[in-house]
């Protein structure tokens, strides 16, 4: 079992207010005192979570002032914290029951998450559409998608950042198979943990990888 003391909840925000505060309403009513902070790339100039600021002495909101995207900004988050594990989940991800310590109980020495097997451009067989065969890599890489993700930030550190990419995850996952390490994912099913609004940031703003 997993101290909630040595944990830090993350999530990367942009102009997407009434999704944070669903995930933290969610986080809240399970763990009442656990370090939560936002990582806020909103670059219209509004001056989010205030409220929250006030009334939570647990939370603690970054304001960049500038898009620094997910894959980036997840890397600031876990190179910045003060705790050994971080459970970071996108803006449109709430929980529904406890979910820290049954992930913790999977671990295996870097992350644990929803693992999907995609190709060295991060993409899943079926996301190829009509000519997969051809342009999916022969070579497949286990990733753990960082949408719900249960990391070490030790472990973080001794591979490749995650980055602004649609897979941001996707170049640290290559150098953990690399390294014939790929023991230190460990697969957890979050059926029954997690809701989530599809693409609910991307929804709204697009996605922007140039």
């Amino acid at each position: 079992m997993i101290m909630t003391n040595n944990v830090e909840v993350l999530t990367v925000h942009y102009k997407t207010p009434d999704l944070i505060y669903r995930q933290y309403n969610s986080v809240r009513k399970i763990y009442p005192t656990i370090p939560y902070r936002i990582i806020d790339g909103s670059d219209d100039g509004q001056f989010y979570f205030e409220d929250l600021e006030k009334e939570d002495k647990n939370i603690k909101v970054e304001r960049l002032g500038y898009n620094i995207h997910h894959g980036p900004g997840m890397h600031y988050g876990i190179t910045t914290s003060f705790y050994d594990f971080l459970l970071i989940m996108d803006s449109d991800v709430y929980i529904k029951k406890e979910i820290i310590n049954d992930m913790y109980n999977h671990y295996k020495g870097y992350a644990v998450g929803k693992e999907l097997m995609v190709d060295k451009k991060g993409l899943e067989k079926d996301q190829h559409k009509k000519y997969w065969w051809k342009s999916f890599n022969k070579i497949k890489y286990p990733y753990i998608h960082p949408s719900c993700i249960l990391i070490n930030k030790n472990a973080y550190l001794q591979f490749k950042q995650f980055k602004k990419h649609g897979a941001p995850c996707i170049d640290a996952m290559i150098d953990i198979f690399n390294k014939n390490k790929t023991d230190i994912l460990s697969s957890f099913n979050l059926e029954g943990y997690i809701e989530l609004e599809e693409k609910g940031t991307r929804k709204r703003w697009g996605i922007n990888l140039k």
